[in-house]
């Protein structure tokens, strides 16, 4: 990495990169380190931790930031300027830097790529947010308002939350949102044994506790570096995959012979999991839409020794299948409005609306009605999202069955979770400030038998 750029400079210009080429925070992290050179981890963790605590909180920030600018608004000023703003005024609403420091640290980066005319704007803005009464003003504004400044969340959210969890718990789940998430890994049996691995990630300091329901995967704590640095994960022996993601391979739960459908495969941490749950024996036909997906998906299964599972290219709302194909498993993992995984990707927050979910909506009936043309008779639907909505779970699910009276669900066991909502116990539900992990949600369907073993 270039000496001169501190992580308050590369942290903007990752920020620019996002708002300007790459929806995703971590793509414009990998692609400035790229940019960089950057090797080493501890400064590459220094700027994620930077980039990621700003995005959580980028509507707070604004705001701050728009009450304080005099002559102008934040988005009539330059894109590096605004991002560089941005970085300092979470440094200091935070107190994780001396408010002096974060101003005089922002007012060089400026003056050096920008004028030193702007750096003079620069050090009056900050000095006037090192001033600026953030939680007396608050208390002035309408209830709903403060909650989304309080929780960094849009107002939309904040309502629905509300009305589906109720005020106290919703600011709770709000609340983790601003939090970093817990560290899960899944052991790869296909290259080594739960007993080896966990051996040695406690030789490289790790505490790893286990998930009783699941026991390839643990949740990491301590360690002297991160877990992608060690030789158990350069060497594929372990798999970055949260909780919730895991037990959607374990409520599918297929036999080693079995055939599996996975409509929405990429990027393959479900898929290679049921590869591992199979040990490799039987087949999965993993569809996805887009090619370079699809790469992704193929290098992950390669490197993670996935023998079972064969690639297919498809717009899964358009099987290319026979009529008479039937298949053991079907997983749905359809694209959703991700309100489940805003600790992980803060992003997603100022992206999403509610039209975002009714268009998400659209396409996740469109695949569970494909996949009930798949599956033979006593044959399993595994639907998983994480997104907390009603419109994309409990309701997208209802809608099915009332379309199609020979399915029916069962539990979702391993539980980890609640019930879900709607009358759904059968189905499960999982939130970070109850579980620890993301939010999800995941449902079974089953098609009935009739009498003479055939199909409805």
């Amino acid at each position: 990495m270039v000496a001169s750029i501190s992580r308050e400079e590369a942290a903007a210009d990752v920020l620019v990169l996002w708002e300007e080429e790459y929806p995703s925070l971590r793509k414009a992290l990998n692609r400035f380190s790229e940019n960089q050179g950057i090797t080493d981890w501890k400064i590459r963790t220094a700027i994620h931790s930077l980039v990621f605590e700003t995005i959580r909180r980028l509507n707070t920030l604004d705001w701050i930031l728009d009450n304080v600018l005099s002559r102008s608004k934040l988005a009539d000023l330059d894109v590096f300027t605004r991002n560089l703003l941005r970085v300092a005024t979470y440094l200091i609403y935070s107190g994780k830097a001396l408010a002096a420091l974060a101003t005089n640290e922002s007012v060089a980066i400026i003056k050096r790529r920008r004028s030193k005319r702007l750096g003079g704007f620069v050090n009056a803005v900050l000095r006037r947010v090192q001033h600026f009464k953030t939680e007396e003003l608050f208390k002035l504004l309408p209830e709903a308002q403060h909650t989304a400044l309080k929780f960094s969340s849009p107002l939309w959210l904040v309502e629905y939350t509300e009305r589906l969890l109720g005020r106290e718990e919703a600011h709770a789940f709000l609340a983790a949102g601003l939090e970093n998430p817990f560290v899960y890994v899944r052991v790869n049996t296909l290259i080594s044994s739960i007993p080896d691995v966990i051996d040695e990630l406690v030789g490289e300091g790790f505490e790893c506790l286990p998930s009783p329901e699941i026991p390839e995967i643990f949740r990491l704590k301590k360690g002297s570096r991160p877990v992608t640095n060690t030789p158990a994960y350069r060497r594929n022996a372990i798999y970055l995959q949260n909780l919730a993601s895991g037990i959607v391979g374990r409520v599918l739960s297929p036999f080693p012979q079995a055939l599996i459908v996975d409509l929405c495969a990429a990027p393959g941490s479900k898929t290679s999991h049921l590869a591992q749950l199979m040990k490799n024996r039987g087949n999965i036909i993993a569809l996805d839409w887009s090619i370079q997906r699809l790469r992704e998906l193929n290098k992950i299964l390669t490197r993670l020794g996935v023998l079972n599972t064969h690639i297919v290219l498809a717009d899964s709302q358009k099987l290319p299948f026979r009529k008479k194909f039937r298949s053991d498993y079907v997983l749905v993992d359809p694209p959703c409005s991700n309100t489940g995984v805003i600790q992980t990707r803060p992003e997603v927050k100022w992206s999403i609306t509610p039209e975002t979910i009714s268009q998400m909506r659209k396409i996740q009936l469109a695949l569970l009605e494909q996949s009930s043309k798949l599956i033979a008779s006593n044959g399993q639907i595994v639907y998983s999202t994480c997104s907390i909505s009603l419109e994309e779970n409990e309701y997208v699910i209802r809608d099915f069955l009332a379309n199609h009276s020979e399915f029916e669900t069962v539990s979702t066991e391993p539980w980890i979770g609640i019930p879900a909502f709607e009358g759904f116990t059968n189905c499960q539900r999982l939130f970070p400030h109850r579980n620890d992990t993301e939010g999800f949600f995941i449902a079974k369907l089953v098609r009935k038998q009739t009498s003479v073993g055939e199909e409805d």
